[in-house]
């Protein structure tokens, strides 16, 4: 008897389930124009449009040859001031060790000289991060794994800190496919259906779950759009499936 029941669930299910057509564009779900906050000189450019990029990568640098030695300069100071440092607090733990046999004013040098080569050590490797700052803001990296789509910017551009895209990139591991059907339907789409699809030019049929439903209607075409992920297709591609409504 329950399995009686079980089976005529499903063919109602079947009965009253719609097929809904739909069209789709393929898009990245991830897209960034990609600039500098400082101004300067294009110095090194490592991408071209088509070029892909893991997180991290330098991409382009401005002309930064003062930048970096400040920075080695600031890192050589700041192991000089370590090495005080440490001199300085080994030579008040022997004597400290021995302070009773020691002149309190001499002891009380010693100390002083270990807390000013401490502050001293502390306000290189501050020096040194402020350098390390400066320079990485001359470069620019791969802020995900990415795809050039777009290049504006050529060796020896001059460069407008914060004001000027230098590059346009993509997310090819996140697309996502955005959908439009009719409006008529905007009670019976629902988020979790399944979308069956083919992308134009192959006949590959490939299947997703309705992701997300935009909140409003395309007025010039009174549509309604959705969202399906998707993998291993290339944006600006389309095509056409239909959404089983239940």
């Amino acid at each position: 008897m329950k399995k009686l029941l079980i089976t005529l669930c499903l063919l109602l299910n079947a009965l009253y389930a719609e097929d809904i057509y739909a069209t789709f564009d393929v898009l990245s779900d991830q897209t960034s124009d990609l600039g500098v906050s400082v101004s300067g000189v294009v110095g090194t450019l490592y991408v071209n449009v088509g070029t892909y990029a893991k997180k991290g990568d330098l991409l382009l640098a401005l002309q930064n040859s003062e930048e970096k030695q400040a920075v080695e300069s600031a890192r050589i100071a700041m192991q000089s001031a370590q090495k005080s440092a440490e001199h300085a607090q080994k030579t008040y733990e022997r004597y400290a060790a021995i302070a009773d046999v020691i002149d309190k004013e001499k002891m009380d040098n010693y100390r002083y000289e270990k807390d000013v080569a401490a502050l001293s050590y502390q306000n290189a490797r501050t020096t040194l991060a402020m350098k390390e700052a400066a320079f990485a803001k001359t470069e620019l990296r791969a802020p995900y794994d990415l795809v050039i789509t777009k290049k504006q910017t050529e060796l020896g551009s001059i460069v407008f800190g914060g004001q000027t895209t230098l590059l346009s990139a993509m997310n090819p591991h996140m697309i996502k496919l955005v959908l439009k059907f009719d409006e008529k339907y905007w009670q019976k789409v629902k988020i979790g259906q399944k979308f069956t699809y083919k992308v134009d030019g192959s006949d590959k049929t490939y299947e997703g779950t309705i992701a997300k439903l935009y909140p409003s209607v395309l007025s010039a075409t009174r549509e309604m759009q959705a969202e399906v992920k998707a993998a291993d297709l290339m944006p600006g591609l389309f095509g056409n499936g239909m959404i089983k409504a239940e």
